[in-house]
């Protein structure tokens, strides 16, 4: 099962490399991982399929564990003295047949002592006496601390007065599921008996069901001494040594999967991105109205640079020039710039709020929010210029130009109805066929090619298009124009952006 840890965790990292520089992974993350112990006692020995079950005995000063390995020992292997604490650097005590592998060079575990011994029956164990868990040397406790993951079974010594130490439970609490325990009260000889039954609840209290509790004494030899060892050695031949070190493996696997399911969950499913982006694409909705509807009253300066109405001589009048210094001073003002970045700020702020992983989004965003101040003001100058091009539109102006051409053509009609009139009366009026035409005639002529000429200019005055009003409609069609290239612009990489994330977790290394 090291095995397979060790393989997953390689996978794993390689994996949340790649991510992380995509942005789906932060560095919170990789320290995670990191945290995560991925040593073991298999680092420590060449021949991995035979190597010893590591048992490591800790606790606080004055407990009696060098006094421990010792006895175990049959001669002295780690120092015993009166000064406290004695034991400031570790001793591993290994049968002579187990090969060492270099310790670690930038650990801690390299000032640890090794012992070797020739007796047969302690091959497949080998003991550890760290230093003292409580000693005010810094040292000791990194020493200590750098041991426990190459350990496979732990050994807390406690002696009857410092059997409820506080940093040793500190460690009881944070790696109970790590390891196999035993637990020894040590100096027996000076204990009550109550101070069993306390120590074994208080080990329930934490979490172990039906602890096992050794009484041991370095002066009298009636205590549990032989029990110590015989738990191990018949542990090691009913189960074997690989599924004694199951259990350590598996709470580095539980604890890589809790890594991993916090990662995933942050970059999140299709699913749950295809809800988020319902309130995305709202949100882009919102800030994009508002974004027209400030810029549209701001280019209300604009609009009221061009003149009215166009000559009405003049059928197709010259586009006034584009005011192009007056267009870009707008769109650059600092509040529509403000607005441009509202709408990257609200998605991401959106995302997280969500708890997913905002940062790969926020580069998406920044590349076409950068360009978005560029596309409204080409999507307004472009439109501006159509609209200026044609500002009535082909309807009204179609119109306008039939009752410009009536302005003269219904006046010179008139005047040659009345000219032929005139003629032919006056023919007729010599001839005597008929009277001589009269005042009457006149005037009515004189009104005939009056309103024949006044009612067509009326007419194509009122066909007139609004130079301003063709200028604002053009400014608006503009601003809805850039409004939908941002939007699809974002659109369109939010989906390359789900496309790249699906790809990722489908190379995710599933155990």
């Amino acid at each position: 099962m090291i095995e397979d840890f060790t393989e997953r965790y390689r996978r794993v990292s390689e994996w949340a490399t790649r991510a992380h520089a995509r942005g789906w992974v932060d560095d919170e993350d990789i320290a995670g991982l990191k945290r995560i112990e991925s040593e073991s006692a298999n680092d420590l020995f060449r021949d991995q399929n035979r190597r010893p079950l590591l048992v490591g005995l800790f606790g606080g000063t004055g407990v009696g564990k060098s006094s421990l390995l010792n006895r175990l020992a049959g001669h002295p292997v780690a120092r015993v003295g009166i000064r406290r604490p004695t034991s400031t650097k570790a001793t591993l005590y290994v049968h002579r047949s187990q090969t060492l592998k270099e310790f670690p060079v930038d650990s801690p575990v390299m000032d640890t002592a090794v012992e070797y011994h020739d007796v047969e029956d302690r091959r497949d164990v080998g003991w550890l006496d760290m230093p003292d868990i409580d000693s005010v040397e810094a040292d000791n406790r990194e020493l200590v601390l750098a041991w426990l993951p190459y350990i496979d079974w732990l050994i807390y010594v406690v002696s009857p007065e410092r059997y409820r130490d506080d940093i040793g439970w500190q460690l009881i609490e944070r790696r109970h599921r790590k390891h196999h325990w035993l637990f020894v009260i040590n100096r027996w000889d000076e204990a009550a008996d109550v101070q069993l039954d306390e120590f074994s609840a208080d080990l329930e209290a934490a979490g172990f069901t039906n602890p096992v509790v050794l009484c041991t004494s370095c002066i009298q030899q009636d205590d549990d001494f032989e029990r110590l060892e015989s738990i191990i050695n018949e542990a090691i031949r009913d189960h074997g040594l690989k599924e004694l070190q199951r259990i350590g493996a598996q709470a580095r696997l539980d604890e890589l999967d809790a890594v991993c399911d916090s990662v995933l969950h942050r970059i999140g499913s299709e699913h749950e991105w295809e809800e988020l982006q319902v309130q995305i694409n709202a949100g882009i909705d919102s800030r994009l109205d508002r974004l027209k509807d400030r810029l549209g009253r701001e280019l209300e300066s604009v609009v009221q640079r061009y003149p009215p109405l166009p000559k009405i001589w003049r059928a197709d009048p010259d586009p006034p020039s584009l005011p192009r210094e007056a267009l870009q001073k707008t769109i650059d003002a600092e509040f529509n710039t403000d607005l441009i970045a509202d709408i990257g700020a609200e998605i991401t702020i959106a995302v997280e709020n969500s708890g997913k992983q905002s940062a790969p989004l926020g580069t998406v965003l920044d590349r076409v929010l950068a360009m978005a101040k560029q596309t409204v003001l080409s999507e307004t100058t472009n439109s501006l210029n159509e609209a200026m091009a044609k500002p009535g539109g082909p309807v009204q102006s179609g119109l306008r130009r039939m009752a410009e051409f009536a302005a003269y053509a219904l006046p010179l009609a008139a005047g040659i109805w009345a000219a032929y009139n005139l003629i032919t009366g006056f023919q007729q009026g010599i001839s005597g066929e008929k009277r001589f035409l009269g005042i009457n005639f006149a005037v009515h002529s004189l009104l005939l090619i009056g309103l024949a000429w006044l009612i067509p200019f009326l007419l194509a005055r009122w066909l007139r298009p609004s130079l301003r009003k063709a200028a604002r409609r053009g400014l608006q069609a503009g601003l809805e124009q850039a409004a939908d290239n941002i939007k699809s612009s974002l659109l369109h990489s939010f989906k390359v952006l789900m496309e790249s994330k699906e790809k990722l977790l489908m190379e995710f290394p599933r155990s």
